[in-house]
């Protein structure tokens, strides 16, 4: 059975193309930051299995549950999902699309840990009982040093090309069309999934990139839950006093003002230090088009931020603010610096919580 791409990268008529920065970061081990005595056996196993052949599919989910596995890629409890697939006859796709710049946080695993990622692709799919398993990761990678193979342990590799956004459609945990049940699982949670199951081990780390200009030893990492990113960058270094640390990609994630309050959480994809030049930013739209040419949802994003900042929620309505998938493409490209998806996405949060902006 072949993927059907419909919704993923290449199949959007516009988006932007990202220089990528994953090496030398790729091409490393995974480091660790792993607080002592913050590893827990699963109390309620006498003892991990040995053999696939050992565990049924409703004890994986089993196990899923009792090890606390969330999915990096939707913050969703791992067992969740499993459950909900559980005989639907569904095809198993595994998320290692890290389409922003510096990212590897799922990529890098997938690669330096594949073993445990090919042998926790094999219990979910036994645990769903999967008709077909593929692993996605992006195809417009050109800086990497590390070789990408065809197959996983029997499993195809499929590169998606095309433009960001890469994962509209993937995004979503669970898709049916046409019958077909598919479901995407992240890279990572199949790791600590097959620690759980052979290993009797809950999941108490997350893996992340710790990149930037700023970054003396930029990485990718497996983390505590709860270390702080005060105690990540102090541990890559840093060249320079940042101007903005982003938790999440450098596209669509969030700036924080104290790293202190930042802790690693199961979905925490990357911590990146960055300085940026302060006159770069916030000059008058110059009606130059760009945010229309790169949206993948044909808005016109500059007349939006416009509409939306004259308060006009009736022609806000007419533009269809609610179609934005908050890919941060138009910000990306503006010239001004002007935060178009960033005003976009807080007007629709605020219209959707009922709020009067």
């Amino acid at each position: 059975m072949k993927l059907n791409l419909k919704g993923l990268s290449g199949h959007f008529r516009q988006g932007i193309i990202l220089e990528q920065h994953k090496e030398p970061i790729l091409s490393q081990e995974i480091e660790k930051l792993i607080t002592p005595g913050k590893v827990q056996v699963i109390r309620e196993l006498e003892q991990p299995w040995n053999d696939i052949a050992e565990i049924s599919p409703g004890e994986i989910v089993q196990v899923a549950r009792l090890a606390r596995i969330v999915d990096e890629r939707d913050g969703l409890p791992l067992f969740r999902k499993l459950k909900l697939c559980a005989g639907r006859q569904a095809a198993l796709r595994v998320d290692a699309m890290d389409d922003e710049p510096y990212i590897s946080s799922q990529l890098g695993p997938l690669l330096h840990m594949s073993r445990e990622c090919a042998g926790g692709l094999a219990l979910a799919a036994k645990a769903v009982g999967a008709v077909s398993q593929e692993i996605l990761v992006y195809g417009a990678l050109t800086d990497l040093e590390t070789r990408v193979p065809k197959t996983l342990d029997g499993v195809p590799v499929r590169r998606i090309l095309g433009r960001y956004p890469g994962k509209p459609l993937s995004a979503q945990s669970l898709v049916e069309e046409n019958g077909q049940v598919t479901l995407y699982v992240g890279a990572c949670a199949l790791i600590h999934l097959y620690r759980a199951v052979y290993e009797g081990i809950k999941q108490t780390t997350a893996f992340l990139t710790v990149a930037g200009n700023c970054v003396s030893a930029p990485c990718n990492m497996e983390v505590s839950l709860g270390t702080t990113a005060t105690e990540i960058l102090d541990r890559c270094g840093l060249e320079a006093e940042p101007t903005r640390v982003v938790v999440g990609g450098s596209v669509t994630g969030i700036s924080v003002a104290d790293t202190d309050e930042v802790k690693v959480s199961a979905a925490t994809r990357a911590i990146l230090a960055l300085r940026e030049d302060e006159r770069d930013k916030k000059y008058r739209c110059v009606g130059c088009g760009r945010c229309v040419e790169a949206c993948p949802m044909d808005l016109n994003p500059m007349l939006l931020y416009k509409t939306i900042n004259m308060n006009l929620h009736s022609r806000a309505e007419q533009l269809d603010y609610k179609m934005c998938i908050s890919c941060m493409c138009c910000s990306y490209v503006c010239p001004a610096k002007l935060d178009l998806a960033g005003r976009i996405s807080w007007y629709r949060r605020s219209r959707k919580e009922g709020s009067r902006p």
